[in-house]
This record gives structure tokens, C-alpha cells and sequence, in this order.
């Protein structure tokens, strides 16, 4: 009695709790919101800022100068403005920038309009500028003059001092003294035939607005050419990578021979290698050369690390330039940027290279990943004479969808993303090993100022590119020591937009961008509550504590079946004992011996309840006496299976039914005998007995069977009074 009170109370009890789990969880969903998701958007009718991004986004911050812009942003993985750098001298970029490890801001500055000299290609500079977090200039340098002007890029040092890509003016006379073939030239602004080689500097700031050049490389020290045997650099190209030609034109339209005829538009700075990487857009490669040198090695083919000097160590992207290969092997058109891959990531060691597609068909842009083949640090040549490899080792495009005819770049993340910007549609993606985009955000900045949200962004002044055109981004982690002992906390948008819930502090959560937080399934749960975002959090038919919607297994009747798949619901599948492949409560016709009798009214189980050989309504399988002729004999000790096996009229011990010549035998018995013998010992009477007990032996032990299960289903009711 105790042990069954006990029992009921622990049932009753346990089905009070857990009737009370979804009350709990409901509660829980009340105070305790999820963690705000890494980047969570898809904004398909926003036509800037933060379009979409995911989980996969890097946690960073991205660097941004719109071109029509004098302003640079800083943003987080949210569209989110964290700070801004205005030029003191209202200088638009030219076009790079970059942030300093101290928190300052170092760019370039286009003072083009003012500069002297006949310097007009596209990416023009002049000056540098460093701007401290705060707003205040702290240093500017201005690198023109009418014999050369800086352009494009810059790239920090860690020792404090900066690279610098610039133009020399060469006369037309040096040009044709240096070999150059006057047919591929075309008159330059200047009126005359010169040429603008390219050369590097590097510079180290001193006071407010003055600097100290204690490196240069000019790529016009390292020429050759096959056109004039009477002019300076003549040689056999092919036999010379290591030399620029002076004579491949590039460039296409009306750029085709012009003075800028080299166009380097991005450099890097390897400081483990000492080793600069450069991009020249108008050659269609990209090259390495030694910074381990002086300016006098830098001059000349000795000095260096790598014994060189000045001359280039490695090159890639097209080498018809030193007439090795065909048009098929160019693998670079008009490219943009190019920057080592840092270790840790898994392309590490590598370049990544911007490749704007111009001249290449169908036109389509694509950032490529190359590894540059090296043996004992020497770059090596392939028993072809060209530079390997033969094709990148990664590249991702969007087809026709993505063309940039100019500017642009890409970058490799920590993360093992890369972070893309592709200029002309001052667009920015960060995409995957996958080549998936996990993170896209469209620059709404223009000439003047901020675009208005929802409105289309307008259209620039070349053709292929908007208004909010952007050179290059570049995105910084978390852990920058920019950022060291500065409070990042993010604003509001850069583009102007209508925040439908001000009250709301909606970031993380406001995935269609309209500043509410969202109720993404609609089932009125918010959400950062929302413990199933795929579905109405209310409905969970199989009570287990999760969300249908986001149940990988709904088991309403707890069998280990899914509720979409279950053929008996509220019964176990797995119970089947006839094999037949539907569960038991829901099997019409149970047949475990497939005898087609149901098991309910089987009298035989595990046999044939058709099979009775002997007629007697007993299964032969169940038959403890299978008598086929009914003589009282089991068949498996019949002597006479056709007849009755006690009728043996000659005593010769064969059945007479199977007894081909049967005679009688004489009674020989003497009274005395008869009269000897007991009455009720007569054979035959004791012969009948043992007959009908045999026969209706199993009619007695069924009987006796029933009688005695009666008797203990008594004992068992009593007992339990």
C-alpha cells in the first residue's frame, strides 16, 4: 500500500513539472534575449550603406575616402560611421589612405589644380597628409614640381617613414635616346612626345610640412629595348626579364602610347622580405623588387639581398611585355592594387591583385591570387623563360555583374576572407573561401555630401562609374592597436535615412533596415526573445522544449519518428511483430506466422492454422496427437496410417487395413483361464480407457489449463484487498 501511494505521488508530480517547462521558457524569453548576432541584413531595398551580411563578417572595422569626398570614414560591420578625418586643406584623396598605429590617419591629397608641371593622368597627388584622431594636422608634405609629381598610393612603414609611387617627366629627346620608338607615342599634354616612367621614394616626415628622401628606385635606370642598336638599352628582350621595355604599349583607347606609360597604381611593403611589390596597370603586371638596397644599388644590377640591385626580381600578369608568350598567357588587364597576404592566412606568402578585366571578353573584373614560385627566397624562372605560375591559385568574379574599368582593390583578412572594393560603383563586398558574399555595403557619399537613403545614387562624370566612387577600402581588426584605449562606439548611418522606431535601440536586430527591431516569422515574439526565427515560437506538438519550425526531429508520440514520416501516429512505429512494415495499433490484420489468421484469433502461433491433416480443428503445428486416420495413433508411430492400427485380426502386428491376407486366430484361451482372470483386468476394457485417454488427452489438459488460470486470476484479485 505505501510503495503504491509513493508511486502515484512521484507520477502526479513529475507530470505537474513538466507541464511547466513551456511556462519557464516562455518567461525566460520575457528578460533573457539571444546574443545580438554577429551582422545580421538583407536590405534588397536599400540602395546604399549596409546591404547585406552575415555571421561569417569580419568583426573589424573598414577604412574608406570617397574620391568626390575630402572627408574619410571609419565604420564598423554594421554600416555604422565609428569616426571620421576631414583634410585640413580640403584636399580630395589621391587617392589611398590608410590608419596609423597611433590612431592617425595618413593620405594622399590631390592638389592637381594647383600643382605646375604637365602632370594629367588619372590617381594624380602631390601631397601627403597626416591627421591626427582628433581632427588636427600634424604633418603635410608636398612631392611636386614640373619634373615629377606623387599619384595613387603610399604605403607606411613600420619604421615610421612611407613609400610613395610618383611620375618623372622624361623629354621626348631622352626617350628617343633611351630607344624609345617614336611611332607608338602620342602627343602628350605637354605638346611633345615625352614620357612620365614611374619611380618610388622613400620618405621620412620631418617637423609639420617637410621630409627627408632617403630611398629611391626609378624604374627608368632599368630598361631595355630591341628597337635602335644605336640608342641606349639595346638588348635582346626575351633575355632580359629582369629589365622593363620601353616599347610595350598596354594601354588601350586613347591612353594607348601616351606619356603615362607605365601607370603604377598600388604598392606593398614587405618588411620581412625587405622586398617592394608593385602594380603597373598600363604593362599588365605586377612586380617584386629589392629595397635591401641603397639608392646608388637601386641604380644599378648589384647590391641588395638579392644581388640585383634595382633590376626586377619578380614579375607576373603578362609576359609578352619581355616577349615571352602569347596574348592567350596575359593574365592581367588594367590592374589594380597589389598586397603580400599576411601569415595566418591560408594563402599566406601570396599576392592579391585587383584585375579590372579592360580588354579582356567578355569585360569582367576579378580578384586573382597568385604565388610566386621561390627557391631558397630566389624567385625562379620556368624552363619556358616566364615567371610562374601559370594561372592564379584563387580567383572570384561576379561575371559581367562586376566590371571596374578603373581604381579598385582587394585585401586578405584575417579571417580568411577577402574584403573587395570594387570602385567605380563604390561597392564593397567581403566574400569567402566559398566566394560567397558575407558582407556588402554600398559608399553613400558624394560631391556633396551624404546621399539621402532609398533614392538611387546618381551617375559620375566617366562613363562606368557613380558619384561615390571609392579607390580602395581597407578593413582593420578589432585588435589594431589603433583602436588601443579609444572608445569605438557606433553613431548613426553616413547616408541619411528614416528611422521608423527612434525609440528603439534596434542594431543587431534590424534585419530590413527600417530601425525596429524585427519579428522576422511574424509570430508576434521579437527577435531577440524569438527562440525559433523560422517559425511561431507557440507551437511544439511534441512538447520537447524546441520549436517545431526549428526541430530537427517533431515526435509527437515519442517513438524516434518524425511526425512527417510516422505510419501510426500515437503508437510506437517500431512495434511490428508480423514484419509487415506497419506498426502494430494501426496493423489491421496482425499476423506474426503469416497464415493469414489475425494473432487475436490464431490458434496456433507460429504455424499454419490452415494446416490440419487430421481434421480435428487443431493446427497440426499446435497438435500434440496428429491422428490422420483416427485410429488413436499419432501419425509419427502409425504402422497404418489408412486405418486403425489396433484391428489386427491375425495378431501378426500389421493393421489389417494394411494387411494384405488378414485370418482370424483360433481362440485357444481355457475357461480356467478366463476364469482366473480379474473382470476388470479384461484387455479389452483396459485397451478402451487407454484409447479415450489418449484421445482426449489435450481436450483434458485444456480444460485442466483453464481451470487452473481462473484459480490464480482469483488468487491475484483477493490478494490485493
Amino acid at each position: 500500500m505505501n510503495l503504491q501511494r509513493w508511486l502515484w505521488t512521484f507520477v502526479c508530480t513529475s507530470m505537474l513539472f513538466l507541464s511547466a517547462i513551456p511556462v519557464t521558457q516562455a518567461a525566460l524569453d520575457d528578460t533573457e534575449p539571444w546574443p545580438t548576432p554577429t551582422c545580421s541584413a538583407d536590405r534588397q531595398n536599400w540602395t546604399m550603406g549596409l546591404i547585406y551580411c552575415n555571421d561569417e563578417a569580419s568583426l573589424g572595422y573598414t577604412l574608406f575616402s570617397p574620391i568626390p569626398s575630402n572627408t574619410t570614414y571609419l565604420i564598423d560591420h554594421e554600416g555604422r560611421e565609428l569616426h571620421q578625418w576631414s583634410s585640413p586643406g580640403e584636399h580630395r584623396p589621391a587617392l589611398s589612405a590608410y590608419l596609423l598605429p597611433d590612431g592617425d590617419l595618413l593620405r594622399t591629397a590631390n592638389i592637381a589644380q594647383t600643382a605646375v608641371g604637365n602632370f594629367s593622368g588619372g590617381g594624380t597627388g602631390g601631397k601627403v597628409e597626416r591627421i591626427a584622431w582628433d581632427g588636427t594636422l600634424e604633418w603635410s608634405w608636398e612631392y611636386s614640381s614640373t619634373l615629377h609629381i606623387s599619384h595613387h598610393d603610399i604605403e607606411p612603414m613600420p619604421n615610421g617613414n612611407l613609400l610613395m609611387i610618383a611620375w618623372e617627366e622624361r623629354t621626348e629627346e631622352e626617350a628617343l635616346q633611351a630607344g624609345r620608338n617614336p611611332a607608338i607615342a602620342s602627343d602628350s599634354p605637354g605638346g611633345e612626345n615625352n614620357v612620365w616612367p614611374d619611380h618610388i621614394i622613400e620618405v621620412k616626415p620631418v617637423g609639420s610640412n617637410d621630409a627627408e628622401i632617403v630611398w629611391r628606385w626609378y624604374a627608368w635606370d632599368h630598361l631595355i629595348q630591341d628597337y635602335d642598336e644605336t640608342k641606349d638599352n639595346y638588348g635582346v628582350v626575351a633575355d632580359h626579364p629582369e629589365l622593363l621595355n620601353i616599347n610595350y604599349v598596354g594601354a588601350t583607347g586613347n591612353q594607348a602610347g601616351r606619356a603615362d606609360w607605365m601607370h603604377c597604381n598600388g604598392l606593398d611593403y614587405n618588411s620581412a622580405l625587405d622586398q617592394i611589390a608593385l602594380s603597373c596597370r598600363g604593362m599588365n603586371e605586377v612586380y617584386i623588387i629589392d629595397h635591401s638596397t641603397t639608392t646608388e644599388e637601386a641604380a644599378g644590377h648589384t647590391g641588395g639581398n638579392a644581388g640585383k640591385g634595382g633590376d626586377i626580381l619578380y614579375r607576373w600578369g603578362n609576359p609578352q611585355v619581355y616577349h615571352k608568350g602569347l596574348s592567350s598567357d596575359q593574365q592581367f588587364f588594367a590592374q589594380h592594387d597589389v598586397q603580400w597576404i599576411e601569415t595566418g592566412h591560408p594563402d599566406e606568402g601570396g599576392l592579391i591583385v585587383f584585375n579590372n578585366g579592360v580588354g579582356r571578353y567578355p569585360a569582367y573584373s576579378s580578384v586573382d591570387i597568385i604565388h610566386p614560385p621561390t627557391d631558397n627566397g630566389t624567385y625562379v624562372l620556368q624552363a619556358n623563360g616566364t615567371f610562374g605560375p601559370n594561372l592564379p591559385s584563387w580567383t572570384w568574379d561576379q561575371g559581367e555583374a562586376m566590371y571596374s574599368g578603373a581604381i579598385s582593390g582587394a585585401q586578405a583578412l584575417t579571417n580568411g576572407n577577402i574584403l573587395v572594393t570594387h570602385g567605380t560603383q563604390g561597392t564593397l563586398y567581403e566574400v569567402n573561401r566559398d566566394g560567397e558574399i558575407v558582407w556588402e555595403y554600398i559608399g553613400p557619399v558624394g560631391p556633396n555630401g551624404s546621399y539621402v537613403q532609398g533614392e538611387p545614387l546618381p551617375e559620375g562624370n566617366r562613363v562606368g562609374t557613380t558619384a561615390n566612387a571609392i579607390f580602395k577600402a581597407t578593413h582593420y581588426p578589432v585588435d589594431h592597436p589603433a583602436f588601443t584605449n579609444r572608445t569605438l562606439l557606433g553613431m548613426d548611418y553616413i547616408e541619411h535615412w528614416n528611422d521608423s522606431c527612434p525609440e528603439e535601440e534596434a542594431w543587431g536586430w534590424d534585419k530590413n533596415g527600417d530601425g525596429c527591431v524585427d519579428d522576422s516569422d511574424d509570430d508576434g515574439v521579437s527577435d531577440p526573445y524569438d527562440r525559433c526565427g523560422l517559425g511561431d515560437d507557440s507551437v511544439d506538438e511534441d512538447d520537447d522544449g524546441i520549436i517545431d519550425a526549428c526541430d530537427a526531429l517533431v515526435d509527437s508520440d515519442g517513438d524516434g519518428v518524425a511526425n512527417s514520416v510516422d505510419l501510426c501516429e500515437g503508437h510506437d512505429d517500431a512495434v511490428d511483430e508480423d514484419n509487415d512494415g506497419l506498426p502494430e495499433p494501426c496493423d489491421t490484420l496482425v499476423d506474426s506466422d503469416n497464415d493469414t489468421v489475425p494473432d487475436s484469433l490464431d490458434l496456433c502461433e507460429g504455424h499454419d492454422d490452415l494446416v490440419d491433416d487430421d481434421d480435428d480443428s487443431l493446427p497440426d503445428g499446435c497438435d500434440p496427437l496428429l491422428d490422420t486416420d483416427g485410429d488413436g495413433v499419432g501419425d509419427s508411430e502409425d504402422i497404418c496410417p489408412i486405418g486403425d492400427d489396433t484391428l489386427d485380426a491375425d495378431l501378426d502386428g500389421l493393421p489389417d487395413a494394411c494387411d494384405d491376407a488378414p485370418q482370424p486366430v483360433e481362440n485357444t484361451t481355457t475357461v480356467e483361464e478366463d476364469q482366473t482372470r480379474d473382470s476388470s483386468d479384461s484387455p479389452d476394457q483396459a485397451e478402451n480407457q487407454a484409447s479415450l485417454l489418449t484421445r482426449y488427452s489435450f481436450e483434458i489438459l485444456l480444460v485442466g489449463g483453464m481451470v487452473l488460470v481462473g484459480l490464480l486470476r482469483m488468487y491475484t484479485r483477493f490478494s490485493k484487498r
